[in-house]
């Protein structure tokens, strides 16, 4: 939970995968961890900056005491790499050091951070605008009613598929109970997986979802609410978390003039 100051406050994440820094020579350092020990980042990121090197992103993942520092730099006009991965590789804890340099100047797009893993699974990233255009399509070539169904039934087995980790998760963490899952872990999931800002109300067992910056309702007009995948994917992971049938209706979309996205959903209780 976010507490003082940052409470309320959401802040843009740049993906670690594409780097644009036009006339400059870029560079990405991948360093295996063997044993982590507090320290061993700062470290790192002195052995570039004592070399004029400025880093422009880093990411540090680390598993039971192993793991990768992934960092993204520019590079200094008399930095010595291959000195520099030698250094890198002396530090304790680590063990091999890699490097790529950037293909195209300005332009840093990595080669080996493959694949995308969250909690074990595997997970790919869709541009919203890609979304928007197969919504817009299907809609074209078979109607606003035929194309609604199609997404709801995409966005209905992609919640099922969502929910298996999300128990997953909630059973290596000691949460049973389905609506603290709801709460505490699909709500958040959805959020920081940029679908949009998800936040859950109760009153006499319906329960209201609201999604302000929902993906499927991004640069789009309609007269009707047409949050169709949405929908889905929220139906389809209920379901599978309750193990009983639930009802959803969005009552409101940013698309159609409204502040957010709004659901309503009532789950009987069993």
């Amino acid at each position: 939970m976010i507490h003082g100051p940052l409470e309320g406050r959401y802040f843009s994440i740049k993906s670690p995968l594409l780097t644009v820094s036009p006339g400059k020579d870029l560079l990405i350092f991948y360093l295996e961890i063997l044993r982590d020990r507090p320290g061993i980042l700062a470290e790192v990121t002195r052995e570039l900056s004592s070399r004029g090197m400025n880093i422009l992103s880093n990411l540090t993942h680390v598993t039971e005491g192993k793991g990768l520092i992934v960092i993204i730099a520019e590079r200094s006009g008399d930095a010595d790499i291959e000195e520099l991965k030698k250094h890198l590789g002396s530090i304790e804890g680590i063990g091999s050091v890699e490097y790529e340099e950037s293909r195209i100047k300005g332009l840093l797009i990595p080669s080996r951070l493959f694949p995308l893993v969250r909690d074990g699974t595997r997970i790919v990233a869709f541009n919203v605008r890609a979304i928007k255009y197969l919504s817009e399509e299907l809609s074209r070539i078979l109607g606003s009613s035929a194309s609604g169904a199609i997404l709801f039934r995409i966005g209905y087995e992609m919640g099922r598929g969502f929910a298996v980790d999300h128990l997953k998760m909630a059973e290596r963490v000691g949460l049973n109970d389905p609506f603290e899952i709801l709460r505490k872990i699909s709500a958040p999931l959805y959020t920081c997986s940029g679908y949009g800002i998800a936040s859950l109300e109760e009153a006499g067992g319906v329960f209201s979802l609201r999604i302000r910056e929902n993906f499927e309702a991004i640069d789009r007009t309609s007269k009707e609410p047409l949050c169709y995948m949405t929908k889905g994917m929220w139906k389809g992971g209920l379901e599978y978390v309750f193990r009983r049938s639930i009802s959803i209706e969005e009552v409101r979309c940013k698309a159609k003039g409204d502040e957010y996205c709004e659901f309503k959903i009532e789950i009987p209780r069993g």
